[in-house]
């Protein structure tokens, strides 16, 4: 028995040592007390060894023990005490509280005790365990401070600030977010999907770019809101990703800047150096960039372009005698008189007191611009009651034509300039040409019409086509010949200068035979090189498509070159084929009759009638290329949009011409456009260079309508 003592004995010393060498080692140290609630006091009865290791104090421990309570910190008493008084109804508690292990220093312990026995008297004996945490408690409340910061600056963010969940939801939003939106508080918005408060317009963009969030990519992008009330804002919305500590995103950041007064203030910035603000229309700054671009429109397309410098006679009178706000009123209303003597395509500007300019585009003629500038005197002559006054206007213009002369800008509007004072010299209350303009005029159209007459004779015309491509099969479907003419000592002589003479004299008949029967002979000649027949477009004039002769004159060149009626097609001006209608109709019929197809050139720009429309044996209408221009702006794309589809009401096809970028080529595909030309695809080429279009590159251009498709 004594053995088997001793050796239990050897048990329990090991064992103790075993434990004390755990505490030793332990960041926890363990102890037994009891608590008296009748005077708040609580006493350490047993504190394990590594109390001083793990806290590092140096205070006695006997006298820790004996008077445990006084080396809390004040702040924290009540709190230690209430949760001793806490174990009457619960049997094990945490809490945590600053204990002094030095003069005025201390650390925080965590404290966690349970009820080992309770006394009839109200005393409770405890035993528990201390931890030191008082870098933990240093990294929460640093941490707390920062999220208060942070807090506290999203709150007075003056710009939206939101939390956006992965299914698009507003998961936070701060007071300023509330604002814009015009909402009252944040629960009206929390929640929410996103889409809900951006314009239609923009949904699909903002569905997109959110995808890209969610991927891990910020992202930034302007677009507009729409508020409580219906008001529409603008917005610089920049969002990106938040990361949880395992890397995956959750949930992203979106910071949304009001910038709708800005643009306001940039927009009448801009309006302000850019347009006059008495009368509305473009000041002289704004004028020269159309002018610089209508330039180079014209150079590109070989067309003219006039430039008028106008100045309103006697105005300085009017404005002495009468007061400036007549003369004021007057300015505003000779300016309306102006715009409405123009196109849409034109520009009418103001200089500043009482001189005006005006941009003429697209001519084929200089007696276009002859005809606005006799117009605009017209319609300024007109007498016009202002504050009682019957005041009787005039205007005196100066009139320049580009590229005659190939000026610059402001050589041209010079030019313009000292026209309008010969004007006025001349008498006023008229219009004038540059003198030197004038002459180089009259002096090269009498050269052209003296060398059209040779042009034949010396084998000087010649045919280059522009392909016209199927925008669904991406297939060259046709061709469109036109007429190029290098005179042998002036080189190339522009279409807009040599037509309008050939047809004034005359000569275009004899031009014109030589074209259909030119364009029939190279479209057979491609047939029987076994390429795909594709239809030739030939371009008629006024007095071609009214020669008694037309159809016998087709029908020979037809049966001379063996070519099928279905490969030619004729194309009409839309002002032609409204002049003398039973006429038009009946021609047309013989065309159609003999298989030939029908089409309208530069549709939309003339004053064609929908009911005669119908009347005509027509397949084809061509959209004008000024609306495929523009075809980016809002009126530009609906008058595109009504023309397709009056086409495809009507059973016709449509052809847009002037395509020169990938965007207008999507646009037309998208509402339905049956075919296209321009120089996205290819300029006009001789009839050797159309040969490999038809049986090489054609796939080129195939994959390129294609692929814009996609």
């Amino acid at each position: 028995m004594k053995t088997e003592l001793s050796v239990s004995d050897a048990d329990l010393s090991d064992s103790a040592d075993s434990l004390e060498r755990f505490l030793n080692v332990s960041s926890s140290v363990v102890y037994k007390g009891y608590f008296q609630p009748s005077r708040g006091d609580f006493h350490i009865r047993c504190l394990s060894t590594n109390f001083v290791a793990v806290t590092g104090c140096k205070i006695d421990q006997a006298q820790l023990c004996s008077s445990w309570m006084e080396f809390v910190h004040p702040d924290d008493r009540d709190r230690v005490i209430l949760s001793f008084q806490r174990l009457y109804q619960r049997t094990e508690l945490r809490c945590d509280y600053r204990f002094r292990v030095a003069k005025n220093q201390y650390r925080w312990f965590s404290d966690t005790r349970r009820v080992v026995e309770r006394d009839l008297d109200g005393g409770v004996h405890v035993e528990g365990s201390l931890i030191d945490v008082t870098e933990r408690r240093f990294i929460q409340d640093r941490l707390h401070e920062r999220e208060q910061l942070l807090r506290q600056l999203v709150e007075t963010e003056t710009d939206c600030v939101a939390v956006v969940s992965a299914d698009v939801r507003i998961d936070e939003i701060n007071p300023a977010g509330v604002a814009l939106l015009e909402h009252l508080d944040a629960g009206a918005v929390i929640g929410a999907h996103l889409a809900r408060f951006i314009a239609p317009e923009d949904r699909a963009r903002v569905t997109v770019l959110t995808r890209r969030v969610f991927s891990g990519e910020p992202v930034q992008i302007s677009l507009k809101i729409l508020t409580r009330g219906g008001e529409v804002r603008r917005v610089e919305i920049r969002m990106a990703p938040l990361f949880t500590p395992q890397g995956r995103i959750q949930s992203a950041v979106l910071v949304a800047r009001d910038v709708s007064q800005r643009d306001q203030v940039e927009n009448q910035a801009h309006y302000l150096a850019h347009y006059d603000m008495l009368t509305g229309l473009p000041n002289r700054v704004l004028y020269r960039d159309r002018l610089l671009q209508s330039m180079a429109q014209a150079k590109r397309a070989e067309t003219l372009l006039a430039v008028m410098f106008l100045d309103i006679d006697h105005f300085k009178d009017i404005n002495d005698t009468l007061g400036h706000s007549v003369g004021d009123c007057l300015l505003k209303e000779l300016s309306a008189r102006i715009s409405s003597c123009t196109r849409e395509s034109d520009t009418v500007a103001r200089f500043g007191g009482d001189e005006f300019g005006v941009i003429q585009t697209n001519l084929h003629r200089v007696e276009d611009a002859i005809e606005l500038a006799e117009r605009i005197v017209e319609v300024i002559n007109q007498p016009l009651p202002i504050e009682g006054h019957q005041i009787h206007p005039g205007v005196s213009i100066g009139v320049t034509i580009y590229p005659f002369e190939d000026h610059e800008a402001d050589e041209l509007l010079k030019n313009a300039d000292m026209a309008m004072y010969k004007a006025k010299r001349e008498g006023r209350n008229r219009y004038q040409f540059y003198v030197a303009e004038l002459n180089h005029l009259v002096q090269r159209r009498a050269a052209i019409e003296r060398d059209l007459r040779l042009a034949l004779q010396r084998n000087e015309f010649s045919l280059h086509y522009q392909p016209q491509l199927d925008l669904r099969s991406g297939q060259i479907v046709g061709v469109e010949a036109l007429l190029r003419w290098n005179q042998q000592e002036r080189g190339a002589v522009s279409p807009a200068e040599f037509i309008p003479v050939a047809e004034s004299t005359g000569m275009i008949m004899e031009i014109g035979r030589w074209v259909l029967r030119e364009a029939c002979r190279q479209a057979r000649a491609w047939q029987d090189e076994g390429l795909t027949p594709v239809r030739v477009a030939i371009n008629l004039s006024a007095v071609q498509f009214r020669d008694k002769n037309l159809i016998s004159s087709i029908n020979q060149n037809l049966e001379e070159t063996g070519l099928d009626p279905r490969y030619i097609e004729v194309e009409l001006t839309e002002s032609l084929i409204m002049k003398d209608v039973e006429a038009t109709i009946a021609t047309l019929s013989h065309l159609r009759d003999l298989g030939i197809q029908i089409s309208i050139d530069d549709f939309g720009t003339g004053y064609s009638s929908l009911s005669y429309l119908t009347r005509f044996p027509v397949q084809k209408i061509k959209l004008d290329q000024s609306f495929v221009r523009d075809s980016n702006k809002k009126d530009g794309a609906a008058i595109c949009r009504t023309i397709i589809a009056l086409g495809q009401s009507l059973d016709m096809r449509v052809m847009a011409e002037g395509v020169e970028y990938e965007e207008q080529m999507r646009f037309l595909r998208q509402y339905g456009c049956d075919e296209v030309q321009g120089y996205y695809f290819s300029r006009p080429l001789p009839g050797t260079a159309i040969r490999r279009l038809l049986s090489e590159a054609g796939e080129e251009l195939r994959q390129r309508v294609l692929q814009a498709a996609e």
